[in-house]
């Protein structure tokens, strides 16, 4: 008889992805993940082959890697070259033998000239064999939300839904804002059309002064819970970040908007902004990274932040 033999479980094949793959690491995701995995991120890469490692036992795929290289801002003013690891995924029938580990020792090799890998889990203990060490960063406010003070400057604050493109006015606003945070990733085109994939749907507000975009927000509703995912405003755009929360409480307050998430860096103009916002949320510890030194260690000392964009 062909095929496992009861009680013993093959050794899984890790190796390359296939473009045949692509229907079988779906389905992979699909019950791997909960909420369940939508490969619409992945399929934005065109190198995601290269990308992605895959463990195949005899019933088929069982597991997948994704590392995607990144380059995100350091502590010394410097751009790192980043081996970002995502879409770790082992299948029911192969867990309890060590795949996740070969399946990031498969990605590390093919990290090519990476400086460090970094990665997100809710399971650090899964990868702390594998030389990965946690760190903390002050990446969202949360807590109750109410409408404060009436909005200001609507007219100037314009409204559209994410989707293909819609990113492309505030290219310049991202990095300009972004220039003293660590981890802020130096967007290239990919970056930009996955940062589309994950934020849409959700409302862009742009506050625009003459044709310019002199400020961003993208902010969506979850429930009664207002979640505001991403905001860039230029370096001494006095009042822009005002505005911008001004427009989205008042989508908010209509919505019956009850508590908040803001991912916002823990920067003392962007503090002070929330502290009329949503006086009543809190700075949140985030110790869902975690690092792994490949050519150096990482240079992580300053403010830390990273963007519902940039999650790979």
């Amino acid at each position: 008889m062909r095929g496992r033999r009861a009680g013993i479980v093959s050794a899984a094949t890790i190796r390359a992805a296939r473009a045949t793959d692509q229907q079988a690491l779906a389905a992979l995701w699909a019950t791997a993940f909960t909420p369940p995995l939508a490969p619409d991120q992945w399929l934005v890469d065109d190198e995601r082959l290269a990308h992605t490692r895959v463990a195949e036992d005899d019933e088929g795929l069982c597991g997948s890697i994704y590392g995607l290289p990144k380059r995100l801002r350091e502590s010394d003013g410097g751009i790192a070259a980043v081996h970002a690891i995502g879409s770790v995924a082992v299948a029911e029938r192969a867990r309890g033998q060590g795949l996740a580990r070969r399946l990031v020792a498969a990605t590390l090799q093919a990290a090519g000239d990476a400086d460090w890998a970094l990665l997100f889990t809710g399971t650090p203990e899964v990868y702390r064999s594998s030389g990965f060490e946690t760190f903390s960063m002050a990446r969202t406010v949360a807590g109750l939300w109410r409408a404060a003070t009436p909005a200001r400057a609507e007219g100037r604050v314009v409204r559209e839904s994410v989707g293909l493109g819609s990113l492309r006015p505030v290219h310049e606003v991202y990095e300009r804002s972004r220039s003293d945070l660590v981890l802020a990733p130096v967007r290239g085109d990919r970056d930009w059309a996955m940062a589309e994939v994950r934020l849409r749907g959700a409302t862009l507000y742009r506050r625009i002064e003459g044709s310019s975009v002199v400020g961003y927000a993208v902010a969506e509703r979850r429930g009664a819970v207002g979640m505001l995912l991403e905001s860039a405003v230029l370096p001494d755009a006095d009042g822009v970040r005002d505005d911008l929360l001004s427009a989205v409480a008042v989508d908010w307050a209509s919505a019956g908007v009850t508590s908040c998430e803001l991912a916002v860096p823990a920067l003392p103009e962007e503090d002070r902004a929330l502290r009329a916002f949503a006086p009543e949320a809190v700075r949140q510890d985030d110790r869902t990274g975690m690092i792994r030194p490949l050519r150096r260690a990482a240079r992580l000392h300053g403010i830390r932040h990273f963007t519902a964009g940039d999650y790979f």
